[in-house]
């Protein structure tokens, strides 16, 4: 499934979006300029707007304060990920370079600095206290979800709780903000805001979750990276957790060797790969992602059937089906 044709009903708003993104990242600065259409230019899923406009429209007809909340977190997402790759010292996002390895570290932080400014200045646009709110709590938890990352960085005894709350607050968080504030954004949404900010979480606990197993059984020219990233940055996903867990002492002591050599080389990847594999984390995962996927569905099952909910249910089965 391609997330292209979950877009049907809200085309026209996303198309509308782009040009108001372009304009919103426009700085007067020539090297700011340059180095924001290159930002601008790696151009994801769009999965944080899609969510605002789909969620608008499952109340009612997305406006003006639509268009600044997906701006918003279409903001703020992309400030963190150029933040993120300075901290995770990365070279590659979506198969291109990052902002870092082009230019270095310095520009890298304050064009994320500058992203969070204009993030701020369609907040103001929104006038709403509750928005402001959600949005408050949801930078709040992403910061403390990457500095969970690194404190548990290469930590091998990480329990699924710890993980769970760490995926919680650096993805879910944002997903679950886009929906709440899709409901803030029409008048007929306001009151059942609360229902979307649930249904967000759970359907980006599920993406996190998809993620992490895409780097033990993903397609390196799909996923844009290398499989066994995550592993080589030493970063503990569930499958992991799940595998070491249910290991016998011997074999956990072998795995927690390779996990503590300082490089991973393609051969130790592979083995820890076949490990997990062979332990049951990659199905144990993806039933956990299932389960997180249903309860978004459950949610959804309480709407009214419309094209607009067929296509939110959509994107929960994308979120565990998809390649990339």
């Amino acid at each position: 499934m391609n997330i292209d044709f979950i877009t049907g009903p809200v085309e026209e708003h996303l198309r509308v979006f782009e040009s108001a993104f372009a304009d919103t990242l426009h700085s007067r600065i020539p090297l700011a300029e340059q180095v924001v259409r290159y930002v601008a230019g790696l151009k994801g899923k769009r999965l944080r707007p899609l969510l605002v406009f789909l969620t608008a429209e499952l109340y009612g007809q997305p406006g003006e304060k639509s268009m600044h909340s997906a701006l918003v977190v279409e903001l703020l997402h992309t400030a963190t990920l150029v933040h993120d790759d300075v901290v995770d010292n990365s070279n590659l996002r979506r198969g291109a370079s990052t902002v870092n390895n082009l230019w270095d570290n310095r520009i890298s932080v304050l064009i994320g600095d500058l992203l969070f400014a204009r993030t701020l200045s369609c907040m103001v646009k929104l006038k709403d206290a509750i928005a402001m709110d959600v949005l408050a709590e949801t930078t709040d938890r992403i910061t403390e979800g990457e500095l969970l990352q690194i404190e548990k960085a290469g930590d091998a005894t990480m329990d699924e709780s710890i993980y769970m709350d760490w995926i919680g607050k650096k993805t879910a968080s944002l997903l679950s903000a886009s929906c709440a504030l899709g409901a803030l954004s029409v008048p007929a949404g306001a009151a059942r805001y609360e229902d979307m900010k649930q249904f967000g979480e759970n359907l980006g606990i599920a993406f996190q979750i998809k993620d992490d197993l895409l780097d033990f059984s993903g397609d390196t020219a799909k996923l844009g990276k290398p499989v066994g990233n995550d592993l080589q940055e030493h970063k503990i996903t569930l499958p992991l957790i799940h595998a070491l867990q249910s290991a016998a002492a011997e074999e956990r002591q072998q795995a927690m060797a390779w996990l503590e050599q300082p490089v991973l080389d393609d051969e130790t990847v592979q083995r820890i790969v076949s490990f997990v594999k062979a332990k049951g984390g990659l199905s144990y995962a993806d039933a956990v992602a299932r389960r997180y996927a249903g309860q978004a569905a459950a949610i959804l099952a309480q709407y009214p059937e419309s094209a607009v909910n067929t296509m939110l249910k959509k994107l929960v089965e994308f979120a565990i089906t998809r390649e990339n």
